[in-house]
């Protein structure tokens, strides 16, 4: 297996945007400027400011600080017309250590690695029930009044569904850097190998709705992972508050817990939570163009969210802020279409982005996607792949897999490959879900505030954002280690960063300056799936 190294030589004159000449504005759009790129140890200085206001969840003080600097940050860069679209919520929280929760079951101790979130509260003195074991092949008839405990589901056997193809295994691509040291495509990953699939598999489930419909008393999730992986763990997705107070173990915490509950013996759980109005807000703000505040004014929108427990979920804004760092080198005068930066609050919100619907920006004032003509989405920079080994958590060497999605247009898709290629993104896969990958197959599905595409095909998740059917890239890491707060910056590289981020800082190069009647997508290619397949088969992620 290859071990994953950064190229030594991205910052070496004469590798990125060097000319016999000097460059001239009109030719840095596209043909960039080393000097004026995202540099390690700016990359590493921000990325310092999230790490220290995790977890960075809507409405907290965390959160708030981690947005201030990110106005500010782009005010020095000279945007413009900065607004707050904000509304009210009911926030959630408790303590992110062990001081308000706790668990012990038939008068023992037991360690815990995090609270569910949004499950509700049981006060200082906890609650006191009688266990129950819940058996997904054979649940119980009532668990109401009890503390139900809950295993994860374990992986299925092959044959697999549809579903988990898409969502559990690496897919199909339209072309990979290092892709010799990636995954064989639909097929399980064991977690000693890589537990990215891992993770996500058991995350998904949504284990919360058991209790909430069952009435129960109280909830124990247990996850077949190993504490170090356990440890921090946020729920996801971020249900709508519930009255069923939710802790979660690891694998060896609670062995003892599952045997105590299959016998009905009594625990006392403790979870103290606070529940307090808070302010959300989406901010928007322009990096103007030529023709910036008039009719002919053509925006590049640059999205993603700002929330997440982990120092990549969501670092995504950061990736932005090393783009329109680029640009603002560039006058206003030369920039020919504006950048419009969009930093989304609602991913790790309860309910998440559907539950918080009519207050969003676009709802508002549904007339500004009409000046729309591009797409950039950036979220989860700097990963690395991990795997558990014994019940350790161990780097695999490499850079976590992850996505460069794009349209099936062929301008954008060599655009892509160039830009991928050159700035020594590692494990990046390029993926167009509009037609086959190279092996004939399916490509990996557009998922994240970033989906974009036509709002009657199921290969974007357009539920989620706004379906905009625009020409487009977007960048995801798999996320792997960075479901959990406990995952900080001594789990990130910045040098991984500044390759994925000077890459979407090209292509959004390529989106300022394009006819863009020459970058519309193809649309699904009626050779690979008809609608009726395709409705079936990407509605999962």
């Amino acid at each position: 297996m290859k071990t994953w190294i950064v190229p030594v030589c991205l910052f070496v004159t004469g590798m990125v945007g060097c000319t016999d000449q000097e460059p001239t504005y009109q030719s840095s759009l596209t043909n960039l400027r080393s000097e004026w790129l995202v540099t390690p140890e700016e990359a590493l200085a921000w990325a310092s400011i999230k790490n220290d206001n995790l977890p960075t969840l809507t409405g907290s003080p965390e959160w708030v600080t981690y947005m201030e600097f990110l106005e500010t940050t782009l005010d020095n860069y000279g945007v413009v017309d900065g607004t707050r679209n904000a509304w009210q919520f009911e926030r959630w929280h408790t303590s992110e250590d062990s001081t308000q929760w706790s668990l012990s079951s038939d008068g023992a101790s037991v360690r815990v690695a995090n609270y569910g979130a949004y499950s509700g509260s049981t006060g200082p003195e906890g609650i006191t029930a009688e266990l129950i074991y819940y058996d997904h092949d054979n649940p119980p008839e009532s668990i109401e009044g009890k503390i139900v405990v809950i295993p994860t589901r374990k992986h299925p056997n092959p044959p697999y569904s549809d579903n988990y193809l898409i969502n559990y295994t690496f897919n199909d691509y339209e072309y990979a850097t290092d892709a010799e040291t990636l995954p064989a495509p639909f097929e399980f990953v064991p977690p000693s190998e890589s537990f990215t699939f891992d993770i996500w598999w058991q995350l998904a489930q949504g284990l919360d709705r058991i209790p909430r419909e069952g009435n129960a008393a109280g909830a124990i999730i247990v996850y077949d992972m190993a504490y170090e992986r356990t440890k921090g763990i946020y729920t996801f997705g971020v249900p709508t508050l519930y009255n069923s107070p939710t802790l979660i173990l690891s694998r060896e915490d609670g062995a003892k817990v599952i045997d105590d509950a299959k016998q009905g013996k009594l625990a006392t759980l403790r979870l103290e939570a606070t529940v307090e109005i808070s302010e959300a807000f989406q901010y928007i703000a322009f990096l103007p163009g030529a023709n910036y505040g008039t009719p002919e004014d053509e925006q590049i929108i640059l999205v993603n969210h700002t929330d997440g427990p982990s120092i990549t979920q969501d670092n995504g804004a950061l990736g932005l802020l090393g783009i329109v760092k680029y640009f603002s080198n560039i006058p206003q005068s030369e920039r020919p279409r504006t950048l419009t930066v969009f930093l989304d609050c609602r991913h790790y919100m309860p309910g998440m982005e559907d539950a918080h619907a009519a207050p969003d920006w676009f709802t508002r004032f549904p007339e500004k996607k009409s000046n729309i003509v591009g797409m950039i989405q950036t979220e989860h920079l700097g990963e690395m792949d991990y795997r558990e080994v014994d019940g350790r958590v161990e780097p695999t060497g490499h850079a976590e897999q992850s996505y460069l999605w794009t349209r099936n247009n062929e301008q954008l898709i060599t655009a892509a490959k160039t830009a991928v290629s050159k700035y020594g993104w590692s494990r990046a896969q390029l993926s167009v879900p509009e037609r086959p990958g190279k092996r004939g197959s399916l490509q990996q599905v557009w998922w994240g505030v970033g989906a974009i595409g036509q709002a009657d095909t199921g290969y974007y998740n357009c539920d989620v954002w706004h379906c905009l059917d625009l020409p487009g890239f977007g960048l995801g890491g798999f996320l792997g280690y960075y479901w959990t707060s406990d995952s900080g910056i001594d789990r990130w590289n910045e040098q991984l960063f500044v390759s994925q981020t000077s890459t979407m800082t090209e292509l959004t190069g390529i989106l300022m300056t394009a006819d863009l009647s020459q970058i519309q997508s193809r649309g699904t290619e009626d050779s690979f799936l008809d609608k009726t397949n395709r409705d079936q088969q990407f509605g999962g992620n």
